[in-house]
């Protein structure tokens, strides 16, 4: 919204900020990591369905521990 609102300093600052978490988020095949994330949060997602396998112990503190830096959990 920033960027198109033509604040781009504002959008790469966010963009920068947020680097991290997205990373984490992308950590793994696309929806694995943000259902993960979703359901740490308290938000009941369930479990993935095949051929979707769950996160391994380390990504999933990975993980943890960004949403922890971000304050969403």
């Amino acid at each position: 919204e920033e960027y198109f609102k033509g604040n781009h300093k504002k959008a790469c600052e966010m963009q920068l900020k947020y680097i991290s978490l997205i990373n984490a988020l992308f950590s793994d095949v696309n929806p694995i990591p943000v259902k993960e994330a979703m359901n740490m949060m308290g938000l009941n997602m369930g479990p993935l369905r095949m051929p979707l396998a769950p996160m391994t112990d380390s990504a999933r503190e990975a993980l943890r521990a960004e949403l922890k830096k971000h304050g969403l959990l």
